[in-house]
């Protein structure tokens, strides 16, 4: 052989080499659920004409305003921004939602599943087509809920729980949650998140997960009930209905079921509810204030303790209304919003 044919063996090779190299990484990257996790929308509208269908069919605007998508335990305020911090080796592109293992987490939208599964990152994760050719990923999931690729979802419906999986696993719990464009490219959720479910809704969306997909509904009630105890006891004060499940593990574990009347709710009460007060009352008093969403109204949970931030949505209220506006929901207050 001579040197011309030689060059042309060994540059032929080397070709071949750079071009197979790409489709060994790719394979490799994603032995473990890699390859799901990296389609674009527009592979999944190629590959599925019915998802497509479904996916055209929602709404072509983005929807601005979000609700926390874990179902209990954190308020506006316990989010923290963290887009754009620093990582090993990249920028975070998400928000961290910290929140007790095993938290429901729900669809904030309506929404088509595009994918889940398993991948060294992000451990379990799941992906959903959202309004406005927005892409939302749910990453370090415990478990993912009973879903399929394709399935529509409506708000509320359970995504999986929150848990500590992929390279999360030395961290506390919590919910990775990213927001991406129709380009691919994210953009920082925190100031989406404007608000929270109200009671009524979680209760009801709550209700579908117990009978429809938890693998053992007395254990998941009882964890919910230990944790967020709060909330259950401010759901009984406002006369909202409990799931059947999570009324017996109340019994279980000697939380009371009873509906208890309030001050807000009757106007009997010449108590004072101010910061450090807790109880129905309280919840109650924060369940109207939520209602009425005036200015800090919408950032607070009826979780019965009063706290700097119903304060403030107590005084933001008493002057919309022409009150004192004090903070201290004493009768006048009260009897006020009992009149409206």
């Amino acid at each position: 052989m001579n040197k011309q044919s030689l060059r042309l063996v060994l540059t032929l090779s080397i070709i071949t080499v750079l071009l197979a190299s790409p489709v060994v990484v790719f394979a490799q990257s994603n032995a473990d659920g890699g390859e799901s996790f990296r389609r674009s929308t527009s592979e999944w509208r190629r590959g599925n004409s019915q998802m497509q269908e479904d996916i055209d069919d929602l709404d072509e605007d983005i929807v601005e305003d979000l609700p926390i998508p874990v179902l209990f335990g954190v308020a506006l305020r316990n989010l923290t921004r963290n887009y754009g911090d620093p990582r090993t080796g990249h920028s975070h592109i998400g928000l961290d939602i910290m929140a007790a293992e095993g938290t429901p987490i729900v669809s904030p939208t309506e929404a088509v599943v595009t994918g889940f599964g398993v991948w060294s990152g992000a451990g379990n994760y799941v992906q959903t087509q959202a309004p406005g050719g927005e892409r939302f990923v749910y990453m370090h999931l415990s478990e993912i809920a009973d879903i399929d690729e394709g399935d529509v979802l409506k708000v509320g419906d359970i995504i999986g729980y929150v848990g500590h999986t992929g390279n999360a696993v030395a961290t506390a719990p919590h919910l990775h949650f990213e927001i991406h464009d129709e380009d691919d490219e994210t953009s920082d959720p925190f100031p989406r998140f404007t608000k929270v479910f109200d009671l009524e809704d979680k209760m009801e969306y709550l209700e579908d997960i117990l009978e429809n997909d938890a693998d053992d509904e007395d254990e998941l009630a009882e964890m919910l009930v230990t944790k967020f105890r709060s909330e259950f006891t401010a759901a009984v004060a406002q006369d909202i209905d409990l799931p059947e499940e999570i009324q017996a593990a109340m019994k279980r574990l000697g939380v009371s079921t009873a509906v208890v009347t309030t001050p807000v709710v009757t106007g009997n009460s010449t108590g004072t509810l101010k910061v450090g007060s807790r109880g129905t009352e309280v919840a109650a008093l924060q369940a109207f204030l939520i209602k009425k969403n005036v200015g800090s109204g919408g950032r607070i949970t009826a979780d019965g303790a009063f706290g700097p931030m119903t304060r403030q949505a107590v005084i933001e209220y008493q002057a919309s209304v022409g009150l004192v506006a004090d903070g201290v929901a004493g009768p006048k207050t009260l009897a006020y919003i009992k009149a409206h």
